[in-house]
């Protein structure tokens, strides 16, 4: 947290001002988006933004914060045993989106991510931190870059066409049919075998 004071002690008006944040930045974009604006659409005085945020960037910040449980998700599902670790990674992003209050924190993320640089700079550290490094922990080490990256391709994947673009069958099919026709593949990328020559620095030159 960027503000003053703990995530349970700032109280309402913070929260306010996060969610019109999280609106603007994601529909008009961030440098559209003034602390007068944010604070108009919170009904919050706007000293409050600067008290709570100090800047326009400690806002941003804060806007893209995963929720809490997002870690704590993708954690879990990693302590999972290898032979049903595929098919827990894609259970608990489809957990996380099908939840209404994380899933518009997520879009959000995103959203404002395709519009502002600085966005997209924190969203690659986050998910560096909280996906890359999480889901690559215990394979091996020549490959585990590679391995996390093509699962990540296709959670991603799967997640734009069905929750942002909503494009194709894949939006209409239920939560649990898309986990068991995704979760072979992601497991494959995990523990099945990779083309020779194919390592965390790409094809070895022939």
């Amino acid at each position: 947290m960027t503000g003053r004071g703990p995530r349970g002690e700032r109280g309402e008006q913070a929260d306010k001002i996060v969610a019109a944040a999280r609106r603007s930045f994601a529909t008009r974009g961030y440098a559209a988006t003034s602390l007068r604006s944010v604070a108009q659409e919170a009904g919050v005085d706007p000293g409050l933004v600067n008290y709570y945020f100090r800047n326009k960037t400690g806002l941003l910040e804060e806007v893209m914060q995963p929720p809490e449980a997002f870690g704590a998700a993708v954690a879990a599902a990693a302590e999972q045993p290898m032979e049903r670790r595929g098919h827990a990674f894609v259970q608990a992003s489809l957990d996380l989106w099908e939840d209404p209050v994380s899933a518009e924190v997520l879009r959000s993320i995103i959203l404002t991510a395709a519009q502002e640089p600085v966005a997209l700079q924190r969203l690659r550290q986050l998910f560096s931190e909280l996906v890359l490094a999480v889901v690559s922990h215990g394979l091996p080490d020549t490959e585990r870059n590679l391995r996390a990256s093509l699962i990540s391709t296709q959670i991603v994947g799967m997640v734009m066409n069905r929750y942002i673009w909503q494009l194709g069958a894949i939006t209409t099919l239920p939560a649990s049919s898309v986990a068991d026709l995704l979760a072979p593949t992601i497991q494959g990328y995990l523990a099945g075998p990779l083309p020779s020559g194919l390592g965390d620095d790409g094809p070895t030159p022939g």
